[in-house]
């Protein structure tokens, strides 16, 4: 099944019903399929079949239509986030050789900024088209063209290596995502999603999409209310929401501000947490403040389609350390493999792998990387089984749930031990007045480095680390900031911090 027909499924059987709310207004399913036609009327009329399409917009009602329409005339879309700096928008314009930007009028003047010779169209004039019966004839002929296997988008990761990859996806990978989510999740009609996530990023998917496949309703967030807390319960109160799928951060913030003091969210029932790890003294708060509430982790980058495991928080356990991140979702395998490349024993930590339909196609244009990172199932030589290497380290704990330890990269080699950065951080975040924690290791000079934001002072820090961590892992330069700065998907930009520590 292609993505096109959730959106035709969705105008049969729910087509007056609202899809989506944003600032107060509202669109209907069949609105969004009837503009769906309109944005396919203009990419037909202007790119070739199984095309790459630049999508750049905030957060707006027309943007699901626009993915759709692409994908109604088979092409993909490319969405690309407002806050890239211009240098890496122009990077992924040259790599994809994208012929047609469609943006919001509001970022009109960026694009008209950007070393791009292409056509540019505006998001709310394409809306304006009007579809004769003969252009919608020609639309459905490419429309029937579309198979399953075909990439519906190319998401670039947010460049923590310094270098932004394309994630190409296809139709079959989102709706089976998608599918097994509304089932393993029980999704019914009358949830109403609200939605955190930017709508160019993986996340994102879940509150486009998901309304299509059972009528319910997502609620885009104004990205603004994130940073005021009360005025983000207000809304989410307001519109009644009952489900949310936001970054850990963003929930962190929330308790950060003690906001459950002066408001609580009434209608959540479902909260889903995904990103970094979600610091267990805020999960703890959540769950004591909506007790009632089903909380849930998931893991997943963006090469497995938005996750692969979850985790069922059990409501009755105050966790002490971060929560596992559970077991496969269906239509999955996922497992870990040590350095010898065998399945890892029982708390064995290893590197987190990845089979199943989920798996992105590879890298735009980087055959070399998807092919290092995209490779056979060394376990399996008797047919072909492709498997995603995640650079996530984890184990398998004795109640059969994956535990998540760290990246790959983020284990190190200090005073002859090998240290997981993540597990120092992990210790300062138990502090109640640390707010983020982030360790970077400067190899040249065999320092530990610690920034981190709250009210702790250094010393507090580094007593609670002596009691629960060995010398040789604390860190020798502690580094107070304001707010530790991000990647435009909300996650700490560690790229950033460790280049400061090695031009010190």
């Amino acid at each position: 099944m292609d993505i096109v027909s959730l959106i035709e499924n969705a105008n049969e059987k729910y087509a007056t019903r609202v899809a989506y709310r944003f600032n107060g207004e509202e669109i209907t399913f069949n609105k969004v399929y009837e503009n769906a036609f309109k944005f396919a009327k203009v990419v037909s009329g202007l790119l070739p079949e199984r095309s790459p399409v630049v999508v750049i917009s905030k957060k707006n009602l027309l943007v699901p239509s626009c993915y759709l329409g692409i994908a109604m005339s088979n092409c993909f879309y490319v969405p690309i986030s407002t806050e890239m700096p211009n240098s890496k928008i122009e990077a992924i314009l040259s790599l994809t050789e994208a012929k047609l930007i469609i943006c919001d009028s509001e970022d009109r003047e960026l694009v008209a900024g950007l070393n791009y010779g292409g056509e540019v169209r505006i998001i709310e004039e394409c809306a304006k088209e009007e579809v004769n019966g003969k252009e919608r004839e020609n639309i459905d002929v490419r429309r029937r063209n579309i198979l399953d296997i075909d990439p519906l988008y190319v998401i670039f990761t947010s460049g923590s290596t310094g270098t932004p990859k394309g994630v190409v996806t296809n139709h079959q990978a989102v709706v089976d995502y998608l599918s097994t989510f509304v089932k393993t999740f029980n999704i019914k009609e009358d949830e109403v999603f609200g939605n955190q996530a930017p709508l160019d990023y993986i996340a994102g998917i879940r509150d486009i999409y998901i309304p299509m496949i059972v009528g319910c309703k997502t609620v885009f967030i104004p990205k603004n209310l994130f940073s005021i807390p009360k005025a983000l319960f207000e809304c989410l109160n307001e519109n009644k929401i009952t489900t949310i799928c936001w970054v850990s951060a963003a929930l962190s913030l929330c308790c950060q501000f003690n906001i459950f003091s002066e408001i609580k969210p009434m209608y959540v029932k479902k909260v889903f947490f995904t990103g970094s790890v979600f610091d267990v003294k805020h999960l703890n708060m959540w769950k004591s403040e909506l007790e009632d509430a089903m909380f849930v982790n998931h893991y997943g980058p963006t090469e497995i389609t938005a996750s692969c495991t979850y985790f069922v928080v059990d409501n009755r356990v105050e966790y002490q350390k971060s929560v596992p991140i559970g077991k496969a979702f269906a239509n999955r395998k996922v497992f870990v493999l040590n350095e010898k490349n065998e399945v890892a024993k029982v708390n064995e930590v290893g590197e987190i792998c990845v089979s199943g339909k989920c798996l992105a196609l590879g890298y735009y244009k980087n055959p070399e990387v998807t092919n290092k990172n995209f490779i056979q199932n060394p376990q399996n030589d008797i047919y072909p089984e492709r498997i995603y290497l995640t650079g996530d380290l984890g184990y398998l704990g004795e109640d059969g749930n994956l535990v998540f330890v760290g990246r790959k990269d983020n284990q190190i080699k200090h005073m002859g031990h090998r240290v997981e950065l993540g597990e120092i951080e992990e210790n300062v975040l138990k502090n109640d007045k640390v707010a983020e924690a982030c360790c970077v290791y400067n190899t040249k000079k065999s320092i530990i480095t610690l920034y981190y934001s709250g009210s702790a002072t250094s010393a507090e820090i580094c007593k609670g680390l002596r009691e629960n961590l060995p010398s040789f892992m604390i860190p020798r330069k502690l580094i107070y900031l304001d707010s530790l700065p991000k990647l435009f998907n909300g996650k700490i930009d560690r790229q950033t911090l460790k280049k400061q520590v090695e031009e010190e």
